[in-house]
């Protein structure tokens, strides 16, 4: 609840387009691998119409796009409810097509480091294929086999390591650079009156009834009140009512600024006043707060700054590079879309056989 919506997008595509967030789970699993000269020629390539062509000297069929849709409505749940809206496929394609230009730039230390965890990836695909009558109905729908996944889920990991791999430690040092206390080790308790029901997401308190009853398990902890006891009570963190409100040896980077910002500066070992965020009144104690060099910051921190940093690189390239090299995109639309067309067509048709008075007046309305 208290983690900040910009650096929660740590890993993979998920600070991406739709398309490419949709594959976060997919993109922190595993990746694929296979024999070299598999490496180049897509699933389905080569195979149906042409529905893409960009100028890296790619093309994109029906057949592979096909497969592709198929092998995202396996990976991610998510991706399956909105594959048949036109626009999402468009989007996909897109985004299809980025990957194939990416991963063919990229080099042969990117595609090892990718390899490392295939076993895992097909193991667990070709076990989910085996025991699910209804995966193995959607891969047959468009033509998708474990090995066309395996390539498919290659080629989005090495796109990954490769970007990965062009972040410089430099790069990932500026963000410490920007805001050094931001990686301080700071363990602290809290208890939150929140404003919206966390159940129900309505409306619980005003912000001066809530702000009176922080003040109240203020008073209550500052008499000897026991913190695990109030925070059940009280508080609604749901990640941390049931431990008395513990936060214990984490970055401040990772809460909203107002709590980010007493957790570096509240004294030590006080109950501070209720601070207010966009969820409520937190009273807050820091129990523990220790700075720390660059060099001291975990590894865990700078591999995410890393992946953050991969992720607007990438960002850049599907945002402003991507569109100037697709030079054709003619993808069939859905079923859904073309039913509504014949509608309007239909109704458009009615309205020709009015009188010209008639028209007249559904023109002015």
């Amino acid at each position: 609840m208290l983690h900040n919506n910009s650096l929660a997008r740590r890993s993979g595509f998920r600070g991406l387009t739709a398309g490419l967030a949709l594959l976060l789970a997919l993109a922190v699993l595993v990746t694929a691998c296979g024999k070299k000269e598999d490496d180049k020629k897509a699933p389905g390539s080569g195979e149906g119409t042409v529905i893409a062509e960009y100028k890296e000297g790619g093309k994109v069929t029906d057949k592979e796009f096909d497969r592709y849709l198929g092998f995202l409505s396996i990976v991610n749940s998510q991706a399956q409810a909105v594959l048949g809206v036109s626009s999402i496929r468009e989007q996909f394609l897109k985004e299809y097509i980025g990957y194939r230009v990416l991963y063919a730039r990229a080099d042969e230390k990117a595609k090892d480091a990718a390899k490392a965890d295939v076993k895992t990836f097909i193991d667990q695909f070709k076990q989910a294929s085996d025991s699910s009558e209804e995966m193995k109905a959607e891969m047959k729908k468009s033509g998708l086999t474990t090995k066309d996944a395996e390539w498919f889920y290659r080629m989005i990991v090495t796109v990954m390591e490769n970007s990965e791999q062009q972040v410089t430690d430099a790069e990932i040092k500026a963000s410490y650079d920007k805001a050094p206390a931001d990686f301080n080790n700071v363990t602290l308790r809290h208890i939150l009156i929140g404003f919206k029901d966390p159940e129900t997401d309505k409306e619980k308190l005003t912000k001066p009834d809530a702000l009176k009853k922080a003040e109240e398990v203020k008073q209550k902890l500052e008499s000897g009140g026991d913190w695990t006891a109030l925070a059940k009570e009280y508080s609604d963190d749901e990640g941390s009512k049931e431990t008395g409100g513990l936060y214990e040896n984490k970055e401040p980077r990772i809460w909203v600024d107002a709590f980010n910002k007493a957790a570096n500066t509240q004294e030590i070992g006080k109950i501070g006043n209720p601070v207010e965020t966009e969820y409520g009144y937190h009273v807050i104690k820091v129990e523990k707060r220790e700075t720390r060099t660059w060099e001291q910051v975990p590894q865990a921190t700078k591999d995410e700054l890393r992946r953050s940093a991969s992720t607007a690189k990438l960002n850049e390239f599907m945002e402003k590079e991507l569109p100037g090299l697709i030079t054709k995109m003619e993808l069939p639309k859905d079923e859904a879309a073309a039913g509504e067309a014949d509608k309007a067509a239909e109704g458009a048709g009615q309205a020709g056989t009015g009188t010209s008075e008639e028209k007249k007046d559904e023109s002015a309305k």
